[in-house]
C-alpha cells in the first residue's frame, strides 16, 4: 500500500485503521518537543465509511481527535508512509535549505 493513492483511483477501501498517511503538500507542525510533518494516523472509520477520525502531530495536547469526511481525507492524502516511520513516532520535519 506504499504506492501512491492515484488521482481518481482513491477509495475508502484503500484506507486502513492504524496506518499513517502523508499529505499531497506536507507541512511542518511546530510543537514544544520539536517540529514534525503533518502526517495523519487513522484511528477510526465510521461503519458506512462517511467519516474518519485521525491523530496527528497538529492535534494539540488534551484536544479531541478531529473527525472529517472521508472525501476530504482522500483529497488531502497522497500516500501511506506507515512502513517508513520509526515505531510509535512521528517523522521529524526538516527545514528547506532556502529557509532561515
Amino acid at each position: 500500500m506504499r504506492e501512491r493513492l492515484e488521482r481518481g483511483k482513491k477509495k475508502i477501501e484503500d484506507l486502513k485503521v492504524g496506518r499513517v498517511y502523508r499529505a499531497k503538500r506536507p507541512r511542518g507542525v511546530h510543537r514544544l518537543d520539536g517540529s514534525y510533518v503533518n502526517d495523519r494516523e487513522i484511528l477510526y472509520i465510521s461503519p458506512f465509511g462517511e467519516s474518519i477520525q485521525y491523530d496527528s502531530p497538529s492535534v494539540t495536547f488534551n484536544a479531541k481527535y478531529p473527525i472529517i469526511s472521508t472525501e476530504k481525507f482522500l483529497k488531502w492524502a497522497d500516500k501511506d508512509i506507515t512502513d517508513s516511520l520509526p515505531p510509535n513516532e512521528w517523522e521529524k520535519y526538516k527545514r528547506c535549505k532556502n529557509e532561515k
